[in-house]
């Protein structure tokens, strides 16, 4: 090992470039004295696993930590199956919520040397001590206790220039949620820690002075107090410099009557507020051990969306226990006459030791094996209904959250008085004629729905041609010729 080889390689492998790992900076933050000795190698989904190994491999670690999601795990595995056959020497470690549960007998288990489950902010700087100083620990899965976060080192240091000028900046404010949704790893930990406030503004004010414009919370649940959200909106607002963008994870029944005017002080697109829905129906609710009231719910959006300049993210999920496929119609038509800027429709996933899975007998759910384990069926929602609600999800993506078509949007909600069932006959059209959902280029989208609307009589030929002519415009920079309008 030259000097210029780091004894320790953080890595992962990310859904985007514009992602960064903000795990591996905690990791890098709280390694100590190790610090000297280690770097953070990021890839990215498409990079081939081979290359990756040849990457990591040629830097002559003594150590490698993997971070392991969901999104990442099947080209992990491969990576560490590569990594291990030609350096059987290099110690690897893993960590993430992919490998926290249900890791006996996987391959990518079998592979490593140790598992850290839980918070790996202490637990790995003193296992990578044990390795370097050669104390080989016999336990090959370690349980971290969750540390105290009032004493662990801030990772906010560890974004580089690049980062804060390329990418978003993820940080927290707290770590654990107090609810039990079924469907989410937090609510095995209903615990809340919170970062002392002082020293996270701080850092804030740190990172705002080295140029930082886009930030991300990942807290669960950022408005669970309402004088520590006071503090943190206050500070930014006293704070913001011109195209600057807060996005926040909240629910909106814990909103409050202060909370919302001070939100309504942000410049317009300030704020991306990411809303928590997930179901309309009380009855699913009640299922998952979810609460929330579902008349604030609406109360708030609609305040939200109509008297604030905030961008509304809303999550919905299709496929929970109790849900059919009429209650989620219902649900879908009530979020969309409030109008989010976009409507996340995610379908059910079992992840690995949520407690969602315990309803699987009972339900008849199925899921899919592989990753990312989405629900296949259920007692009210058959296979193929699933499938086309995939599909749905999919093209509402390309069509709604695009923004790509403001103006032609509202023609096909008239179509039908049910907003979802009027998508869904775009949706199954789109389908039959393409089968496909990736790869569709928006000229090809802007005939699909003009065929649709003109099919359906949404208005006079020429209203339609020119409100689709109108959207696929208005952004430069789009010389494709709409002959068939």
């Amino acid at each position: 090992m030259t000097m210029q080889d780091p004894a320790i390689i953080l890595t992962t492998i990310n859904a985007r470039y514009t992602h960064p790992a903000f795990g591996l900076r905690c990791l890098w933050a709280n390694l100590g004295p190790l610090q000297d000795l280690a770097v953070i190698h990021e890839f990215t989904l498409g990079q081939p696993s081979l290359e990756i190994a040849e990457s990591v491999m040629a830097q002559n670690p003594r150590i490698i930590g993997f971070g392991v999601y969901i999104w990442n795990v099947f080209q992990i595995t491969q990576v560490v199956q590569v990594l291990k056959a030609v350096r059987p020497e290099i110690t690897v470690v893993l960590g993430g919520p992919e490998v926290a549960y249900e890791y006996e007998g996987t391959p990518l288990f079998e592979a490593a040397d140790y598992l850290i489950r839980g918070e790996g902010d202490e637990a790995f700087a003193a296992l990578a001590s044990e390795v370097l100083a050669g104390n080989v620990p016999s336990e090959k899965v370690l349980a971290a206790e969750p540390p105290d976060v009032a004493r662990l080192p801030l990772p906010y240091a560890v974004y580089t220039e690049e980062d804060l000028a390329r990418r978003l900046t993820y940080v927290e404010s707290s770590r654990g949620c107090p609810f039990q949704c079924e469907f989410c790893l937090s609510s095995l930990d209903t615990r809340v820690r919170e970062f002392p406030l002082e020293s996270f503004l701080t850092s804030m004010a740190q990172l705002l002075d080295r140029g930082v414009r886009r930030i991300k919370f990942v807290d669960r649940t950022f408005n669970l107090r309402p004088e520590r959200v006071a503090r943190i909106l206050g500070f930014f607002l006293g704070h913001w410099r011109e195209g600057m963008q807060v996005h926040f994870e909240i629910l909106p029944d814990r909103l409050t009557r202060d909370m919302l005017a001070q939100i309504a002080e942000f410049p317009p697109e300030g704020l991306r507020l990411e809303v928590g829905v997930q179901t309309f129906n009380a009855e699913c609710q009640e299922v998952i051990g979810r609460k929330q009231d579902l008349e604030k719910t609406q109360e708030y959006l609609a305040f939200l969306r109509t008297q604030t300049g905030a961008l509304i993210h809303a999550d919905l999920i299709a496929g929970l226990p109790g849900e059919s496929w009429e209650s989620f119609r219902e649900g879908f038509d009530k979020l969309l006459r409030l109008a989010p800027h976009e409507i996340q429709v995610g379908i059910l996933k079992r992840l690995k030791g949520a407690p969602i899975a315990r309803h699987a007998a009972s339900r008849r759910m199925a899921f899919n094996p592989q990753p990312p384990y989405d629900v296949l069926q259920t007692d009210l929602l058959s296979f193929e209904q699933l499938q086309r609600l995939k599909r749905f999800a999919r093209y509402f993506d390309l069509y709604y959250n695009s923004g790509n078509f403001p103006r032609s949007l509202p023609l096909l909600w008239r179509t039908q008085p049910s907003p979802f069932n009027a998508f869904m006959a775009l949706s199954d059209d789109l389908w039959s004629k393409t089968g496909r959902t990736h790869r569709l280029p928006l000229v090809n989208l802007v005939r699909h729905l003009y065929d649709l609307l003109i099919a359906d009589g949404a208005g006079e030929r020429e209203e339609i041609a020119d409100a689709l002519e109108q959207d696929f415009r208005r952004l430069p920079g789009r010389k494709d010729k709409l002959s068939f309008l």
